[in-house]
């Protein structure tokens, strides 16, 4: 059903489509405290935050930050939340771009500029690293890399798994 929405096949209530992403995360609960109990690192992107960023971006009556961030009160908060910074202008210049609902350029700037202030404030209590996404694949996985040495190192000592919100 998330699929079908992103990529245009089906409408959907946009208070209805933030809590279907919100359950897809509570359905994965499980296994992610799992994995991270065995001491696996878990990558995952476009994780809580990026549900409250692209709902409060619409800018729909009642679906502001503290609405969408309510259905993920609980869930794993992550270590280290790495915010891949690009500008909407750069984005649509690569390839792709355009094909799923949510990139659109206005739409993105309004993101970006929500996800600037999660990263301002450290939203959920969590470490925010700025990965300027723009250069290419070489210096943003280096980037990338630098970014969750922390996190690990941190991981490694077995601080425990903070909930979100």
């Amino acid at each position: 059903m998330i699929d079908a929405y992103l990529g245009r096949k089906a409408d959907l209530d946009d208070g209805a489509v933030h809590l279907l992403f919100s359950a897809n995360r509570w359905e994965k609960r499980a296994g992610l405290l799992a994995a991270l109990g065995a001491g696996e690192a878990v990558v995952a992107d476009r994780y809580a935050f990026s549900g409250v960023a692209f709902t409060a971006a619409k800018g729909v009556a009642g679906l502001d930050e503290a609405w969408a961030a309510a259905p993920d009160a609980g869930l794993p908060a992550p270590d280290v939340v790495l915010y891949l910074d690009l500008p909407p202008a750069v984005a649509a210049a690569r390839g792709g771009f355009g094909e799923e609902r949510y990139e659109e350029a206005g739409l993105l700037g309004r993101v970006r500029g929500l996800f600037d202030g999660m990263a301002g404030r450290g939203a959920g209590g969590c470490e925010w690293v700025r990965v300027d996404a723009a250069p290419g694949v070489e210096e943003v996985g280096a980037a990338v890399r630098a970014g969750v040495e922390g996190a690990l190192g941190r991981a490694g000592r077995g601080e425990p798994v903070r909930a979100l919100w």
